[in-house]
C-alpha cells in the first residue's frame, strides 16, 4: 500500500505552503495567544476571506452548496499544512465550514442552507460552539439548558462554559433540552443562534497560557430564538451533535504543529554543543526524537485514514476518537520531551533572548494540557472506542 500524496495532492500541498508564506502576514504565524486581541483579529479576519475567496474554506463541501467536491483528504491536508507553519485555530480550526456549516448541509433545513450558508462559504461569520455547561462537559447529554417552545419561537435560558471565541463570534451553535420529560438522548435538539440577539451576555475567562479574548461564559436570559433555527428534528439533537463532533475529531492540527516543532528542535540539536558534543549526538536525546517522530507519524496516519473512511462514505466513528486521543496524548508526550531537551531554556517566554525557538514551546507545553480536554477527554475517547469499536457493554 502506497501511503505517499498523489502528484496532485502534493502540488496542492505546495500551492498550500506557497499561499501561506506569501499571502499571510508573519504576525499570525505562531500567535495562539494573541489572535483574538484587537490587534490581530483583523488579519485573522482578512485570511479567512483569502481562504474563501480561493475556494478552499469550503473546498471539501458539495458543489451545490457552494464547495469544490474535494475530497476529504484533500481537505485534512490543508488543514495540516495551515498548523504545520503555524495558523491560529481561528484559522485552522474554523467552526463555519468545517463544523457547523457540513452539519448545516446535512440535518438544515432548506431556509437555513440559503440564509447561513453563503456567509459562512464567504467567511463574513464567524461561529463558535456552545455545547460544555457547568456539570455538564464530559457528560454532554447532561446539558440543562432549556428551550421552550412559544408559538414560532424557542424561548432559552441557560448557561454555556469554555466557549472558544464567542466574543468574535457571529453565530453560535448550541444544544439544549426541549423535552425534560423524555429519556437521555432523546431531549435535545440543536440550534443556531444570533449573537446578536436580545437575552446573550457574556463573561471572559482567563486560561492558564495566557491567551487573551479566547474563552468565555455566555449566558443565555430568555433568549427568543425563531423555531425556523433549529437544526434537524425537534429532540434529535444528540445525533446531530455527534455528527458535528465526529467532524472535529481528528488532530490533524496536532500533527501539523508536532512536524514543524520535530523539525525546529532536531534543528536546534544539532547545532547546539553540551560538553563539546551536539545535543543530537546523546542517546537520550536522539532517541527520544525519534520515538516522537514515530509516534508522530502514526497519528498522521490515524487522522488520514479517518479522512479516507469519510471519503468512502463510510462513518468513522470509533475511528476518529481513536485519531483524536493518540494526536492529543502524542502532542502533550512530544511537548514534554521538548521542554526536556531545552532544559532551562524551555520554560522561557518569547520575549526573552534567550528563548530557543522564540519561545514557542514554553506556550505549546502550556497549551497541550487543554487538548486532552477539548473536544471530550481522553477518557470519552476510550469510552467510545471501547463501547462503538469493539462492542464492550456499558459499566
Amino acid at each position: 500500500m502506497d501511503f505517499r500524496f498523489s502528484p496532485e495532492q502534493q502540488a496542492f500541498q505546495n500551492e498550500v505552503r506557497d499561499f501561506i508564506l506569501t499571502e499571510v502576514p508573519q504576525e499570525l504565524r505562531w500567535c495562539e495567544r494573541t489572535a483574538f486581541t484587537d490587534a490581530l483579529w483583523p488579519a485573522v479576519l482578512e485570511t479567512r476571506k483569502k481562504l474563501a475567496q480561493k475556494g478552499w474554506a469550503t473546498m471539501h463541501w458539495p458543489v451545490e452548496y457552494g464547495g469544490q467536491g474535494a475530497s476529504h483528504i484533500a481537505q485534512t491536508l490543508l488543514v495540516e499544512e495551515l498548523a504545520y507553519w503555524g495558523m491560529p485555530q481561528a484559522i485552522t480550526v474554523d467552526d463555519g465550514p468545517n463544523l457547523i456549516g457540513p452539519t448545516i448541509i446535512r440535518f438544515g433545513s432548506d431556509h437555513l442552507r440559503k440564509t447561513l450558508l453563503p456567509s459562512i462559504a464567504s467567511g463574513e461569520t464567524y461561529w463558535c460552539q456552545g455545547y460544555t455547561e457547568p456539570g455538564s462537559g464530559s457528560d454532554l447529554a447532561a446539558v440543562r439548558t432549556t428551550a421552550v417552545q412559544d408559538g414560532n419561537h424557542y424561548v432559552i435560558n441557560g448557561q454555556k462554559d469554555f466557549i472558544s471565541g464567542a466574543a468574535r463570534a457571529d453565530w453560535i451553535h448550541i444544544l439544549a433540552r426541549t423535552n425534560p420529560e423524555a429519556p437521555r438522548h432523546r431531549n435535545l435538539s440543536y440550534f443556531v443562534v444570533d449573537m446578536r440577539s436580545p437575552g446573550i451576555t457574556l463573561s471572559p475567562l482567563d486560561e492558564a497560557q495566557g491567551r487573551s479574548g479566547m474563552l468565555n461564559e455566555v449566558f443565555f436570559d430568555n433568549l427568543r430564538v425563531p423555531a425556523e433555527n433549529l437544526v434537524g428534528e425537534r429532540n434529535e439533537g444528540w445525533q446531530v451533535a455527534m455528527s458535528t463532533l465526529n467532524l472535529e475529531r481528528s488532530g490533524i492540527e496536532n500533527v501539523g504543529h508536532a512536524r514543524s516543532f520535530l523539525k525546529d528542535i532536531v534543528t536546534y540539536a544539532r547545532e547546539t554543543v553540551h560538553d563539546g558534543e551536539s545535543l543530537l549526538n546523546i542517546d537520550r536525546v536522539s532517541s527520544k526524537m525519534a520515538e516522537m517522530a514515530v509516534k508522530i507519524e502514526a497519528c498522521r496516519l490515524a487522522a488520514y485514514r479517518v479522512a479516507w473512511l469519510r471519503d468512502k462514505g463510510l462513518n468513522p466513528d470509533y475511528e476518529s476518537s481513536m485519531s483524536k486521543l493518540l494526536s492529543s496524548e502524542m502532542w502533550q508526550q512530544f511537548t514534554d520531551a521538548v521542554m526536556q531537551v531545552l532544559g532551562h531554556y524551555g520554560p522561557l517566554e518569547s520575549d526573552s533572548r534567550y528563548a530557543p525557538l522564540k519561545g514557542r514551546i514554553e506556550e505549546a507545553y502550556i497549551g497541550s494540557i487543554f487538548e486532552t480536554i477539548y473536544e471530550g477527554t481522553s477518557e470519552i475517547q476510550r469510552n467510545v472506542i471501547a463501547q462503538r469499536g469493539l462492542g464492550l457493554p456499558r459499566r
